[in-house]
């Protein structure tokens, strides 16, 4: 009397014991989101981390491929080490490509780059007497990495860090000044996405 193969008993209890593996759709299938996120920022010269916020519209133009728009709000205290100098209130407008790896799974990483324009607000304080109050848009980019985890396939919980280029005409002017201060900032920020 000959026995059951070993190998495709294995192979049924295999595919009894994860169907979930076996579903063809992706946690990353092509589609718009709108979401929140917050977290905090610290400036080269901040005097210390601030907390940032704001709305965020993403689309997952292929399952490695996606695109964010952001919305946000940003407040810092541009510090030289021997006290505050100027008061900054930001709000960039953003545009992010995303390029993510293992689509299908429901941790996927991702790495960021894009631009935006940032709404920039200063005004001086302590022994500030460089600048005086003023308001710009100014250009800024920025490249960063972060983890997407998608808990159901129509929401996405995000962390993710992004080092800013921006330099603020009055961060310039302190600068030239002989204020010891840097422009850019990193911004580490949780969201949650719902996709439709």
């Amino acid at each position: 009397m000959r026995g059951i193969p070993l190998l495709p008993v294995l192979a049924v209890l295999a595919v009894l014991a994860f169907p979930q593996r076996l579903s063809a759709q992706s946690y990353s299938d092509p589609g718009l989101g709108l979401g929140a996120h917050a977290g905090v920022s610290e400036g080269k010269s901040a005097d210390g981390p601030s907390l940032c916020a704001g709305i965020q519209l993403r689309y997952r133009l292929t399952a490695s491929l996606g695109v964010e728009g952001r919305i946000g709000y940003r407040r810092q205290t541009v510090d030289d080490g021997s006290g505050p100098l100027l008061d900054l209130l930001d709000l960039p407008v953003t545009g992010t490509g995303q390029l993510f790896f293992f689509p299908r799974g429901r941790v996927q990483p991702f790495l960021l780059a894009g631009a935006g324009l940032h709404v920039v607000d200063t005004t001086p304080t302590g022994r500030n007497t460089t600048t005086s109050k003023a308001t710009e848009a100014v250009f800024g980019m920025h490249a960063g990495a972060g983890f997407d985890v998608r808990p159901s396939r129509s929401t996405a919980l995000h962390l993710d860090a992004r080092w800013v280029f921006l330099e603020p005409t009055a961060i310039t002017d302190l600068e030239k000044a002989g204020y010891d201060v840097l422009p850019g900032y990193l911004a580490i920020t949780l969201g949650v996405t719902f996709f439709r």
